[in-house]
């Protein structure tokens, strides 16, 4: 609340008391925890005409509910965008989490007792933002797939082994048909489970062969989003979050090219 005020007395929020609501309303549900000692909520907000940063050192450590913290953080960054602002939002919040997992840097701020002290620190003072990533930056770029015609108990071998969660299927051109994931397998597999299980426990008295015959055609979800490599990393994170859908094929020419997760997202821009 002391930033947000801090924030309001030099313009940067259009409508403090909204965003003051905000926060007293509810808890902040994206708080990045960076070590014992730094806090960086972090938030989209119509309060704020732009992006927006602020950065506070408590003179006593902050008292918090969150299950995560353990009551030593005194370093708080509060990052605030406009949703126009989404092209820098992502990039800002990493470069910030990025340059705070330093120890040194945490020192230096922990130490600080001034607005100049804090800024003498030249890793907040000459700060980079990185330039626009695409999704090409980040995507993984082997992709396992399949066929249609991939026999099911291939493709459930293909899953388990590699540890996927989803393989697209393509055609000839590689170009994108469907997408099987594993919430697509539970639901075809299991009544076949129930009922084939079943018959044969009856007729033979064990279990049998599971969907003989199916193929990664009777499995595939044929309505696929896929993204272009030449997207916009915070165009296609805010997609993700919109749709709530954690992994996109990516493709280049209408041919498939990788394959984009929400882990990938996280692991690059954090640097984990």
């Amino acid at each position: 609340m002391a930033l947000i005020r801090k924030l309001a007395e030099t313009g940067a929020v259009a409508d403090p008391a909204a965003l003051e609501q905000v926060f007293t309303d509810s808890r902040i549900r994206d708080v990045i925890h960076i070590g014992p000692h730094v806090l960086l909520p972090h938030l989209r907000t119509g309060a704020v005409n732009g992006l927006v940063v602020a950065l506070g050192v408590a003179a006593e450590p902050l008292p918090s509910d969150t299950d995560r913290a353990d009551g030593r953080a005194r370093i708080v960054v509060l990052v605030l965008a406009a949703p126009s602002a989404a092209s820098l939002y992502l990039q800002t919040v990493a470069a910030l989490a990025r340059t705070l997992r330093h120890d040194h840097v945490v020192a230096r701020l922990l130490a600080a007792r001034t607005p100049e002290e804090v800024l003498g620190v030249s890793e907040i003072r000459e700060l980079v933002i990185q330039p626009r990533l695409l999704v090409r930056d980040v995507m993984t770029q082997r992709v396992y797939r399949v066929a249609p015609d991939a026999p099911l108990r291939e493709l459930v071998s293909l899953m388990s082994a590699h540890r996927l969660r989803a393989v697209p299927v393509v055609g000839e051109q590689r170009e994108v048909l469907g997408l099987v994931t594993d919430r697509d397998l539970l639901r075809y597999l299991m009544p076949h489970v129930i009922r084939i299980r079943a018959e044969n426990e009856a007729i033979h008295g064990g279990p049998g062969v599971i969907a003989a015959g199916a193929t990664a055609r009777d499995v595939m979800s044929r309505t696929v989003m896929c993204i272009s490599e030449d997207q916009p990393l915070a165009e296609v994170a805010n997609i993700m979050l919109n749709k709530d859908v954690d992994r996109l094929p990516v493709v280049s020419e209408g041919q498939l090219t990788g394959f984009l997760t929400r882990g990938d997202i996280i692991r690059k821009l954090f640097g984990l």
